[in-house]
């Protein structure tokens, strides 16, 4: 009788097993799928700061120093002073040794063989601009001569050209 007792108990619980397994195999599946990640949200592109700008910057105003005429100047990629002789009409740049690009301000002292030239300026605008007549750079232009004479100062304002 224990043996019998033993048997339906085991044949009971197997039975329970199964029905369990059975009822988790029909459960419908959730009405709530898991959501996928949404997409990366883009950020906006930021338009180039005038101070990252690669161009050049053309003054309102063009001066002649010992026969050399300021035709303008860069910052990128590489910050140069051009002078044009005024005979051969040949432009030359020079290197400057001292270059502080800020996003408000910059500064430039170059050695070109019309004198040491210092642009120091603000700009007018942060964001870098395409419109090839409106200035975005007030700076005062200093030439000097070897032994600190001033040969020329005045303010101007720049407008940028984007390189070519």
């Amino acid at each position: 009788m224990l043996a019998r007792r033993t048997r339906l108990l085991l044949l009971v619980a197997f039975g329970l097993a199964v029905g369990f397994f059975v009822l988790l195999l029909r459960t419908p599946p959730s009405t709530n799928p898991e959501q996928a990640p949404p997409p990366p949200v883009e950020e906006p592109r930021k338009p180039a700061l005038q101070a990252d700008a690669e161009g050049y910057y053309v003054p309102g105003y063009r001066f002649t120093v010992n026969r050399f005429q300021f035709t303008g100047f860069s910052l990128h990629p590489e910050a140069l002073v051009t002078f044009a002789q005024t005979t051969a009409g040949i432009e030359q740049s020079a290197g400057c040794f001292e270059a502080l690009i800020r996003v408000d301000t910059v500064h430039l002292r170059c050695d070109h063989q019309a004198g040491t030239v210092t642009i120091d300026g603000k700009f007018l605008t942060r964001l870098a601009t395409h419109s090839l007549d409106t200035a975005v750079l007030s700076a005062v232009v200093t030439v000097r001569t070897a032994s600190g004479e001033i040969l020329y100062s005045a303010r101007d304002s720049f407008e940028w050209h984007p390189g070519e």
